[in-house]
């Protein structure tokens, strides 16, 4: 799953990241303002309080007991706390000695202080030569360790709340982009779960109506589609028929127009061939045709029995190659195929040549030829319908449905079509599968 700024999922993580984040710090600035600080003012001026009273009391004393009272208030002091001998002090005990040197009416950094044996700091109090051990701080340092491990544990919960529920509300979106994307390729069929909350179970149920109405639309277009082909080839046929008389007529009458004739049979030809592209474009994304079961299919001899069917002239060749398997549905395989080389055929040039092979498991067809070939600029414009490739590449003109059938099976098929330039002069126009 991404987690880059450029998805939804990745912005609403990183923004409630950076909100848990934005809330510890300033939970941590209200702790230091309004816990800690207040906690070793207080500390700081009883501990001033308690050395202003033992300088005072040792000024009452006899010089000669001075030093014994020393030693016996910084055992006191000390006794039974252990402290680990550090080079610095804490930012605790930083803070408190700052503000017992305010209390004691010095500036900051002013008193001396020294480590211990025992981990404890003693402080030389002003105008005395003396050294009197502190109390130990550890417990408000304790204290500050524990809240901020709790803050952290708390932060990574928080963050880990925050990620589920994330990719909970993510989860039907990701959905929602697959299917998209495979509508995109030409499925219609598609239903998407509608349970969860009710507004993703509303999205869904919009998806699968849009769906829903998309897959109606193209069997209406089929129907329409196939009752204009019956219609139409039906007075076609009775015209092919009496052309077929009048040219056998005039044969014996040894009379009549013959260019006429056979003007009057290319465009009758034409005509039944545009029909077969109209019906073969409107079926290669029909529901009913990608519910045909993918079998295993053998490209290379898929291929040669493909050029039996090849109507036309130039008749392509098979390239020499291995065996290649593949799981593709034949009948929307072979008029690919058979778009492929009727393009080669129209416009191109020979030798065309078909070929099929693999290449780290991914397998591939190409169709090539030697003709002008395709200028860059035009390549995706030639895979739309009705666009006609004659300026780019000469040759008979088409109905501009060649390219975008065999584009529109091969988005159905999980695989993609290329046109390339072929080395020497010509084209190769390339299906490929990511994987077998």
């Amino acid at each position: 799953m991404k987690f880059g700024l450029s998805t939804l999922f990745g912005r609403n993580l990183w923004l409630i990241v950076c909100l848990i984040v934005l809330g510890q710090l300033v939970n941590a600035l209200a702790y230091a303002q309004f816990v800690a600080r207040p906690r070793l003012q207080q500390s700081a001026e009883a501990t001033a309080r308690s050395l202003q009273a033992v300088a005072e009391g040792m000024r009452l004393l006899p010089e000669a007991e001075r030093a014994g009272f020393v030693d016996r208030f910084n055992a006191r002091a000390g006794s039974g706390q252990q402290q680990r001998l550090l080079e610095r002090p804490t930012w605790v005990e930083r803070g408190f000695l700052a503000e017992l040197a305010t209390q004691l009416g010095l500036e900051r950094g002013e008193l001396p202080w020294r480590r211990e044996a025992n981990g404890l700091i003693a402080v030389q109090l002003p105008g005395a030569p003396i050294w009197l051990v502190l109390p130990a701080v550890q417990p408000a340092h304790h204290f500050a360790r524990t809240w901020l491990i709790a803050s952290g544990a708390s932060a990574l919960l928080a963050l880990l709340g925050a990620w589920l529920i994330q990719r909970r509300i993510n989860r039907p979106l990701a959905r929602l982009v697959d299917a998209a994307r495979a509508v995109g390729a030409g499925q219609r069929r598609l239903l998407l779960p509608t349970d969860g909350p009710a507004e993703t179970a509303a999205l869904a149920r919009g998806f699968n109506d849009m769906a829903e109405a998309l897959a109606r639309d193209e069997e209406e277009r089929l129907l329409m589609l196939a009752g204009l082909s019956h219609d139409l080839r039906t007075p076609l046929a009775k015209i092919r028929l009496a052309s077929e008389l009048l040219r056998g007529s005039f044969d014996r009458a040894g009379q009549g127009d013959r260019e006429l004739l056979d003007t009057l049979d290319r465009s009758l030809h034409g005509l039944d061939g545009l029909l077969t592209q109209f019906l073969d474009y409107a079926r290669a994304a029909h529901p009913a045709e990608q519910e045909l079961p993918a079998v295993d299919v053998e490209l290379r001899e898929f291929l040669a029995e493909t050029l039996a069917l090849a109507p036309g002239l130039p008749q392509p060749v098979l390239a020499n190659g291995q065996a290649v398997h593949r799981r593709a549905r034949p009948q929307a395989l072979r008029r690919l195929v058979l778009n492929l080389i009727a393009n080669a055929q129209n416009h191109g040039a020979p030798p065309i040549e078909l070929a099929c092979g693999e290449n780290a498991g991914a397998a591939w067809i190409e169709v090539r030829d030697r003709g002008p070939g395709i200028a860059p600029a035009r390549v995706d414009d030639l895979k739309r319908p009705f666009q006609r490739g004659d300026t780019a590449r000469g040759g008979k003109p088409g109905s501009g449905l060649g390219l975008a059938i065999v584009e529109r099976i091969a988005r159905a098929e999980g695989a993609e079509l290329r046109l390339m330039p072929r080395d020497g002069g010509g084209l190769i126009a390339r299906v490929s599968w990511s994987g077998s």
